[in-house]
Parts: structure tokens; C-alpha cells; sequence
């Protein structure tokens, strides 16, 4: 028993056995239906993001910003918008945004925004340093890089709705890093990379991302998504700020990539 009255092993119940188990939200599952669909094209693509109006807009403004509209020429058209930015980023950004507004959790706007800003931007990271460890796919997927990141602290989301709907009120709400990891343990018995990998692998995820969630906060992993997601939750904190909004979040983290460079080298076993 921990001294917060949650042990490990009704933690565990909760997160494994509940029967009102969270799930992806439809729209998440649509989106990745037409990004795999090798005859989807953007039409398709804007159908389904049409249908979320919080998303149109991010989409728009994405495409309106300074970083895809040099010219400043204003576009008001989904399906151009999507032109412009380019499938990949418009998926990724529609997978944040359907994420971020289709999981319910317990508390105030502001933090889960702030809470998916951090996921989107160690998803980006995660793909680019997949791209330059290995431009050609042969190791892993750049998307499953994008993904592992993208839900590397899905486990807080878990243990938000179905642990402890107080989580993102106590300090596990604010704590990041090995703090985090040290209160999560002594307070629930489990730490939200455990309880991410747990949920993943409920929702049938592949073995990689899941067991990449699940070594995020160790430094030596050996796992090469494990390693990206390490390596992109530190540099998120570091130099993602905390209010950067989701239209700007690409931008801001390959800037830094450029003038701070990884050391490639800690990727390649």
C-alpha cells in the first residue's frame, strides 16, 4: 500500500479490467483509415476533417501562418489548405487535434492543451530524428516514430480518467521528468509510462510503440523508438515552451533541431 491509499494492484485493476475502458476517439480511427489508404487523397482527407470544426480551423491557420504562406496570399479552402501544407503534416496535425479533443479528461482546457502541445511536439521530434538516423525506413517507420511519440504520456490520460480523475489537479498535474515518475510511484503504485503501455496494449497497438511508451523515462534504453521518445520528452521540456500554440509547434522545435543538432550517433546500436 502506498501512502496515498492507492497500491499497485488496484491501479492495475482499473486500468486493465474496467469495463468502461477508454478508446480512441472515432475521428483518431477515420484519419488513420484514409492516411494508410493508399488510394485516399486529400478530398478524402478533408472529408473527414471537415466534420470537426476545431480541427478546419487549426488546418486553416496553419496554412495561413508565415511558415507555409511566404507570400501571405490568405486561403479560406480546406482542400487547398491541405495542398499547401501537405498530407503528411495535415494528418499530423488532425491526429493531435482529434486526440486532444476527443478524450475526455477531468480537467480545465488549458492543461489539455497544454498537455497534447507536449505530445504533438515529441512526435515531431520523434519523426525527425527517425529521418535522419535513417532516411530510408529501414530501421522503423517514420510514422510509428510520430505515433510512439504522439502517445508517449497517454498513461497520464489513463490514469486521469480511470485511476484518479484528480490527477491533473494534484502535483502529477504540474511534475515532469524523473520527479513525475518518483510521485506517480509513490502515490498510485504505477507510473504513467507503465499505465501507457498498459492501455496501448490493450488497444492492440504494435509491440514497438507500446513498449516504447513504456521506457520513455529511461535513460538507458536500449528500444530505438523507446530511445527517440527519451531523447524528444527531454528535449520537449527543455525547449518547447509551454503556452506555444499547435500552429506553431513545428516550427519552433525543427528551428531548434537546426541550430542545436543531436548527436545521431546515440541512435545507431
Amino acid at each position: 500500500m502506498t501512502n496515498s491509499g492507492f497500491d499497485r494492484e488496484s491501479t492495475l485493476e482499473l486500468l486493465k479490467f474496467s469495463d468502461d475502458l477508454p478508446s480512441l476517439p472515432d475521428r483518431f480511427v477515420k484519419i488513420q483509415k484514409v492516411a494508410q489508404d493508399p488510394d485516399s487523397g486529400t478530398q478524402d482527407l478533408a472529408r473527414v476533417i471537415r466534420s470537426d470544426q476545431a480541427t478546419t480551423a487549426m488546418i486553416l491557420k496553419c496554412a495561413n501562418s508565415p511558415a507555409y504562406n511566404p507570400t501571405r496570399t490568405p486561403i479560406g479552402e480546406l482542400s487547398i489548405a491541405i495542398a499547401r501544407i501537405g498530407s503528411r503534416e495535415t494528418v499530423h496535425i488532425a491526429t493531435a487535434m482529434s486526440l486532444m479533443y476527443g478524450m475526455i479528461l477531468p480537467t480545465g482546457m488549458v492543461n489539455i492543451r497544454s498537455f497534447w502541445v507536449h505530445a504533438f511536439g515529441v512526435a515531431i521530434v520523434c519523426e525527425e530524428l527517425a529521418r535522419a538516423v535513417d532516411p530510408a525506413e529501414q530501421q522503423c517507420s517514420h510514422e510509428r516514430s510520430f505515433m510512439a511519440g504522439l502517445l508517449h504520456d497517454i498513461g497520464r490520460a489513463a490514469l486521469g480518467m480511470r485511476v484518479d480523475f484528480s490527477y491533473f489537479e494534484r502535483e502529477s498535474g504540474h511534475l515532469h521528468q524523473d520527479a513525475l515518475i518518483q510521485f506517480e510511484e509513490n502515490f498510485y503504485g504505477v507510473n504513467h509510462a507503465e499505465a501507457g503501455m498498459e492501455l496501448l496494449r490493450l488497444w492492440l497497438f504494435p509491440d514497438d510503440i507500446f513498449t516504447a511508451v513504456g521506457e520513455h523515462h529511461n535513460p538507458d534504453c536500449t528500444h530505438f523508438l523507446g530511445c527517440l521518445c527519451y531523447q524528444a520528452n527531454v528535449f520537449c521540456h527543455t525547449h518547447l515552451p509551454e503556452r506555444t500554440g499547435f500552429d506553431a509547434v513545428a516550427k519552433t522545435l525543427k528551428q531548434t533541431m537546426a541550430d542545436q543538432p543531436f548527436d545521431l550517433s546515440i541512435f545507431i546500436t
